[in-house]
């Protein structure tokens, strides 16, 4: 498992052969198991067989059926149950296809049914309350509250309506009708009857108390609606009335003529009203019951069409095998890992002996009924004679097994990279994977991302305090990983923050882990630092020595009075963190330092990565005309620059005698720019010596000199290279070209020859003559088609490219990697405002008890949300995308292409509530 993760895992080329028998069984079987990654399967131009487009669509079908089934339970509020174990129980055999149809179209035929009948009686409830509400406002509207008196009777209605149509009023007769209408219509409905018929149309409404059901076209919602009373005495507008009324989809009803027929009508529709409610309760309560039978099994039966929609449209891609008539077996080409050939071969077996196993036993029902039917017969058969005739016994056909086959041939694809892998390394591997899929039996940078990334992180981040905090964030996420994964997958929405997290637990954790371990070394805990082992320096003022200060204080590190020359035995001394600016400025260049000399290491082992991927892909030429050249480069200079620093620590310091004290310790900085520039800064104290060792302007010259010997191999080594080569392969095609001419020339002179003999003679020979000269034009052919194409000017283009790109990017990619110095002093420098402008004041405080407890707590919790939402989150943040760039960056680009193709294996994914 080791090797398969620091490279892919080898391919090998196969070609899968299935039986139409048993190929959905046996692609369901492979669809849970993975493994086996289908090629040009699903291209855009790959012709379908046809064989299952019938069953995609009735898959396609009975799922609809599902998804409107599990739409009518949402409405409802029921609860679908969810069984996180479908993957491993109760999968989907093609026999039981048949059984899912039946009973899924007896579901929507039934809850069909329940609901027709049930919007049917909405309906007519609706219209029944409506007709009331019409009643009850018209008859309140011709009779008076007690009921007495007419507020207008029809003669009264008569002398206010005038028509000046009729000329003789005294034959009107009045005409009014009921109905309701939709609130966002009554508007211009009511200007276009004022439009159309003036004064000669009263037109009374009244919003309904209570939203209404509109059933008008496909849609139903509920709407606001209003009562009318249209009222007229013209007989020649009440047609255009109905009109506009049928135009605006007015519901009209029946008012009859008396207050005592309108207040039965009222009555008995308000008896219907109540008989319907009971009615609908019922049917609803019916409907709730099928879908709560039906929710039990609903998520199996959605999981399992779907993964059978899925292996009928990849069964239509395949390619049939056979005969026009006869096409029993589908072919494809596939890739499989191998180390995972066996696995594959088993579960392609299994999906055969599920098939098998079920047909046996509907044969063994199949000639046990016939059996029994015969029995029947005999025994009802008069004749007495025996039957001499043996029962018929049907044979079974045994299950044809698929067949996988490697093969030999070359293939038009690049074979995939599959890594194997675990919930520790695949959060790693997927930072990989973001910037790039790693070629081929390449190497992957993941291993070595799981030490280098969190470390270089923590140089960043480092602080034991915060380093505590992120640890055990990851290690709640880690303790409740189960029941983060299963909530997940019940999860109905999918949360993206969440599964970021964690996806990348590990991650966290070890971040956590080397932010403790690089706290330690910085002394730093939130802005505070430990004195565990006691402080090489010491203070020898006393008070006399404060009172008479007249300048600064400082502790002297050539005296043994103050520095004892130890050093301290773990991280940084924690006097720096009360000394002020000095700190800052030791700070500063001990962080720039060892952000320099990571920087550096990293980059020469990304190149020694880059070494080992030439020599396991035997790529000569590169190691020693593009690799070699790049290491000579880094080596001289920069490598050389690491030297440096090492040697300033180890040559110069505290309690040693000039010129090697610390008063004569160089810049390492100008000394790198004098030896680029190749010049000599005079110092200031002549005791202190120019050069940090004998020879070291004349080993500078050199090594420069060496480095820019590299450019030019690097720029020229290649495409010289190619160019020769070239010429070489030119070289041996005409060799090969001029002697299959030869032999095509001796070929002729024996036709010629064998044109004298017998006829049946010369058949025979003719015959074997033509098979040699096909078989002499394949190679022609193969070299014709495999002919490299060589554009020499793009070479050089694009190894001057490169040449640029190494030499400028050594020192941009040197220069990035200071964003672990200045973001780790940003960090630290936060840390410490924090603390001194916000927790300090509360612990400072000098109030009475009774203000200053309030006050340390709303102190505390300020800087403890600080703490967390600034430096834990947002620092923790620009740090990992920092460290995300230098890995992409600054190391993956002197090793890593990232221009594979994945391994995409025909599996299903694991199946959630959002399945």
């Amino acid at each position: 498992m080791a090797k398969a993760f620091f490279r892919s895992e080898e391919m090998e080329l196969c070609q899968l052969l299935l039986h139409t028998e048993n190929a959905f069984d046996c692609l369901m079987e492979l669809g849970h198991h993975g493994g086996l990654q289908l090629n040009n399967v699903y291209d855009e131009d790959r012709q379908l067989n046809g064989l299952y487009g019938k069953k995609v669509s009735l898959c396609q079908e009975l799922l609809r059926i599902a998804d409107s089934l599990q739409q009518q339970m949402l409405e409802l509020d029921i609860k679908v149950c969810f069984y996180p174990d479908v993957d491993w129980e109760n999968r989907l055999l093609e026999r039981d296809l048949a059984e899912y149809g039946e009973r899924l179209r007896r579901l929507h035929v039934e809850t069909s049914a329940v609901m027709e009948h049930y919007n049917a009686l909405d309906r007519r409830k609706c219209r029944m309350v409506e007709h009331r509400f019409a009643l009850h406002k018209a008859d309140k509207y011709f009779a008076s509250d007690m009921g007495s008196e007419l507020l207008y009777s029809e003669s009264t209605l008569m002398t206010l309506i005038k028509d000046a149509a009729e000329e003789s009023p005294a034959h009107r007769q009045l005409n009014y009708i009921i109905g309701t209408i939709r609130a966002d219509k009554f508007e211009s409905f009511e200007l276009l009857c004022y439009r159309l018929f003036g004064f000669n149309l009263v037109v009374r409404f009244a919003e309904l108390p209570l939203p209404m059901m509109d059933f008008h076209a496909l849609k139903t919602e509920k709407v606001r609606k209003f009562s009318l009373l249209l009222l007229t005495n013209s007989t020649m507008i009440w047609p255009k009335v109905n009109k506009l009324c049928h135009a605006y989809h007015v519901s009209i009803y029946e008012c009859p003529e008396s207050a005592t027929q309108r207040m039965a009508l009222v009555e008995e529709l308000s008896a219907e009203i109540e008989h319907m409610e009971r009615i609908l309760q019922e049917s609803e309560r019916i409907h709730i019951q099928i879908l709560e039978v039906t929710a039990r099994d609903l998520f199996l039966l959605r999981v399992n069409l779907s993964k059978a929609v899925r292996v009928y449209d990849l069964l239509n891609r395949l390619r049939p095998v056979g005969g026009l008539e006869h096409q029993k077996y589908l072919q494809a080409e596939c890739f499989v890992p191998v180390s995972e050939l066996e696995g594959v071969r088993a579960a392609l077996k299994k999906g055969t002996r599920i098939k098998g196993g079920a047909d046996r036993r509907e044969q063994e029902q199949q000639t046990d009924k016939q059996q029994r039917k015969r029995r029947a017969e005999a025994d009802a058969d008069d004749d007495d004679e025996p039957n001499l005739e043996p029962p018929r016994q049907r044979t079974d056909e045994q299950s044809l097994p698929p067949l996988l086959l490697r093969k030999n041939r070359q293939s038009s694809h690049i074979p995939p990279t599959y890594f194997r892998l675990n919930k520790f390394t695949q959060g790693f591997q997927n930072l990989i994977d973001s910037y790039g899929i790693s070629d081929y039996r390449e190497l992957n940078p993941a291993p070595y991302t799981i030490i280098t990334f969190p470390f270089l992180f923590a140089v960043m981040f480092g602080d034991f305090g915060h380093g505590i905090l992120v640890s055990l964030f990851a290690l709640l996420l880690i303790w409740q990983e189960r029941k983060i994964a299963a909530s997940q997958r019940a999860a109905k929405e999918e949360n993206e923050i969440l599964n970021i997290l964690f996806a990348g637990r590990y991650i966290v954790l070890l971040m956590g882990l080397f932010s403790i371990y690089m706290g330690l070394i910085y002394n730093d805990v939130l802005s505070k630092s430990f004195n565990i082992f006691g402080s090489s320096w010491s203070c020898r003022y006393n008070a006399s020595t404060l009172d008479h200060m007249s300048g600064q204080l400082n502790f002297d590190p050539s005296s043994a009075y103050f520095y004892s020359g130890n050093p301290y035995p773990l991280g940084v001394d924690p006097v720096w963190k009360v000394c002020g600016e000095d700190s800052i400025t030791t700070f500063n260049s001990l962080k720039m330092k060892l952000a320099i000399i990571l920087g550096i290491a990293q980059m020469m082992f990304g190149l020694s990565l880059s070494a080992v991927n030439c020599i396991i892909l035997k790529r000569n030429a590169d190691l020693l005309l593009v690799v070699v050249p790049q290491f000579v480069f880094m080596i001289c200079l920069f490598c050389y620059l690491v030297f440096l620093i090492f040697l300033k620590w180890l040559l110069y310091g505290g309690l040693k005698s000039s010129p090697y004290n610390t008063a004569c310790a160089p810049s390492v900085l100008i000394t790198f720019i004098d030896m680029m520039l190749m010049k000599n800064t005079e110092l200031d104290d002549d005791q202190c010596e120019k050069a940090m060792f004998k020879g070291e302007r004349m080993v500078e010259y050199i090594l420069v000199f060496v480095a820019f010997l590299a450019v030019p191999v690097l720029l020229a080594g290649k495409p010289i290279y190619l160019q020769r080569r070239q010429k070489k392969l030119k070289r041996q095609r005409q060799q090969q070209q001029q002697q299959r001419d030869l032999k095509e020339l001796q070929q002729h002179g024996r036709a010629t020859l064998k044109e004298m003999r017998s006829a049946q003679r010369y058949s025979i020979e003719s015959q074997e003559d033509a098979v040699n000269e096909r078989r002499s034009s394949k190679p022609k052919t193969h070299s014709a088609d495999h002919a490299e194409e060589f554009d020499l000017s793009e070479i050089w283009i694009h190894s001057g490219i490169h040449t640029i790109e190494t030499v400028l990017g050594s020192v941009s990619h040197t220069a990035s990697y200071l964003r672990l110095w200045a973001l780790s002093l940003a960090h630290d420098q936060l840390s410490h405002v924090l603390w001194h402008m916000v927790l300090s004041k509360g612990l400072k405080t000098n109030a009475p008890l009774y203000v200053s407890v309030p006050v340390l707590a709303g102190s505390f919790l300020a800087w403890a949300v600080l703490t967390l939402a600034i430096l834990v989150g947002m620092e923790g943040l620009s740090a990992f995308l920092h460290t995300l760039r230098l890995h992409w960056v600054e190391f993956q680009s002197k090793f890593y292409s990232g221009a594979g193709e994945p391994f995409r294996p025909f599996k299903f994914a694991p199946s959630s509530q959002r399945s």
